[in-house]
């Protein structure tokens, strides 16, 4: 019987301990703003302030100066799209930066030409150690892209469909769509310069587009003036920099830890503390009443 409580304590502790290192540990999802690891964007929050946005229905409701970072791995509902709509529309800078997401569902409903390829763009030249890193050199001058050099990109894609004077940055001559995934320049296959980063007027408000979302994950910032562009985006803030994080996908950890959250709500709730008392009586006196129910049977 010793044996077997001993177990059982034994057991409890290490989950007890399991849901502490799963509570602490940092998020590890990509793009999160508490991810301290390479593919997260805290070193992006520690260089400029900014607010992570956990549901797009808390956009304010005066957006003048405000921006808002939306990276989107997730589709979107229509009310989300309304909500992004009102938010331009009323004199918020929308910030897109998608490459394979769900970036173009934002834009039709925006009313815009202008799409993300959905293509890997490739340099074999002007590149930061591979092709997948494209070197982008070519920058219209703009509140954007002042002083800023040549930004390098993660294995991005382009834009298509965009007005000339739309245009911000452009990839070298000698980069192209790899349409076919094979890694070499096709006849068929669009070639640079192209696109990269653009500019839209909308309502009040305006859309930048930028086909690469991973200038701002730790790892990226501090190669080539990507931090200085992020930090240009910054200065175009007068009110708040807002970054989206309900269009990222969770992983299991934060999934466990939502619900490990939903468990301390619960149980700091008049309710869900009766239950937990009732349960810790219950295993406490499981002994007792055993016991009684043994000298009882002898």
């Amino acid at each position: 019987m010793r044996l077997r409580r001993f177990l059982m304590l034994l057991s409890v502790g290490l989950v007890v301990v399991l849901l502490m290192v799963v509570w602490f540990f940092p998020s590890n999802d990509d793009f999160q703003a508490e991810n301290p690891f390479w593919n997260g964007t805290r070193d992006m929050s520690l260089v400029v302030p900014s607010s992570p946005l956990a549901t797009l229905s808390a956009l304010p409701s005066s957006p003048q100066g405000s921006t808002l970072i939306l990276i989107p791995y997730l589709d979107f509902t229509p009310a989300e799209l309304e909500e992004l709509h009102a938010f331009v529309d009323g004199g918020g800078t929308l910030v897109l930066a998608d490459d394979y997401g769900f970036g173009n569902q934002v834009l039709e409903y925006l009313g815009l030409s202008v799409r993300f390829s959905g293509q890997v763009l490739l340099d074999p030249l002007f590149n930061y150690k591979n092709r997948w890193l494209p070197k982008v050199s070519h920058l219209v001058s703009s509140s954007i892209t002042v002083n800023t050099g040549s930004l390098i990109f993660n294995h991005a894609t382009c834009l298509t469909d965009v007005e000339g004077g739309d245009i911000l940055a452009s990839s070298s001559s000698f980069s192209f769509l790899d349409l076919n995934s094979d890694q070499v320049r096709d006849e068929d296959e669009p070639t640079g310069p192209l696109p990269v980063i653009s500019h839209h007027s909308l309502g009040s408000g305006r859309l930048i587009l930028i086909s690469d979302p991973s200038i701002f994950i730790n790892s990226m910032g501090s190669v080539g003036s990507n931090q200085v562009l992020v930090q240009n985006i910054a200065a175009i803030t007068t009110a708040e920099l807002l970054i989206d994080q309900s269009h990222l996908p969770p992983s299991n950890l934060d999934q466990t830890k939502d619900l490990l959250a939903y468990v301390r709500d619960f149980l700091s709730a008049p309710a869900g503390t009766l239950g937990l008392v009732a349960v810790v009586l219950a295993v406490v006196l499981i002994p007792v009443w055993h016991k009684k129910g043994k000298r009882v049977t002898e």
